[in-house]
């Protein structure tokens, strides 16, 4: 009885909820956060070419709503695994070094024209590729783009599980984009480091958290279109501001 019990409890402490300390870890080692301030900028953009805001409140919150789903439904367990995926070196290197780098367009447009002369081994660019496949999740984009663009069609189209001419393009043009900004980020990993990063990438955890984000992104999304605002349950210091 004693060895049921303390199995019961052993179990209970892996499934149970993400704690806030380690959603903002996670957020800090992923820089995760620009995902949640780009929705923010669609908000504004937004509610600036309404005539009236009277339905929809201010979005300030919307990093700590969005926070709060990753605490509900993901547990202690994953946000440890996660955690410890983005504490590999090479994952480390690709938060900081690439994933959220900028480029202007003519620097990006001089590389690629680069490439031209001196295209890269067939190998990198799979590699290239196969991760583009992971962090564009041809599904997750779908999902959310349509959500984001739900005011602007009607239901009958909305119900429709094959994607359109015009959300193909979308998601296209969006993994374009992650290619080239690969491409250029990436250029001084070395093949063991690609390889490394494509396996991270493509991990179950990995796909496991990027969905649960864009599933809190969507009902955020929803929520405001249909003029109801998503806030907090609690407010903690701890969260992203």
């Amino acid at each position: 009885m004693k060895k049921s019990l303390l199995t019961l409890i052993i179990i209970s402490s892996l499934i149970s909820a993400a704690s806030t300390e380690q959603i903002t870890q996670y957020l800090s080692l992923s820089h995760s956060e620009q995902e949640v301030l780009a929705v923010e900028q669609v908000f504004d953009s937004m509610r600036q070419k309404q005539k009236s805001n009277e339905s929809n409140e201010s979005t300030s919150q919307t990093a700590i709503v969005y926070q709060e789903y990753l605490e509900e439904h993901l547990s202690s367990l994953e946000l440890e695994e996660i955690l410890a995926l983005y504490r590999l070196p090479t994952m480390s290197r690709y938060t900081s070094e690439v994933k959220n780098f900028e480029i202007n367009q003519e620097d990006m447009d001089a590389f690629l024209e680069s490439l031209k002369e001196e295209p890269l081994s067939s190998e990198r660019e799979e590699l290239v590729d196969t991760i583009v496949k992971n962090i564009i999740n041809e599904e997750l984009q779908l999902n959310f783009y349509r959500s984001m663009m739900q005011r602007y069609q009607s239901r009958e189209n909305n119900n429709s599980k094959e994607p359109t001419t015009r959300e193909k393009r979308y998601v296209d043009a969006m993994r374009s984009a992650a290619k080239n900004h690969l491409l250029y980020g990436t250029q001084v990993f070395s093949m063991e480091e690609m390889k490394e990063l494509k396996d991270s990438l493509s991990s179950a955890i990995f796909q496991k958290v990027k969905r649960v984000e864009n599933e809190a992104l969507i009902q955020i999304m929803n929520n405001y279109i249909k003029g109801v605002v998503s806030k907090p349950k609690k407010l903690s210091k701890s969260y992203i501001k």
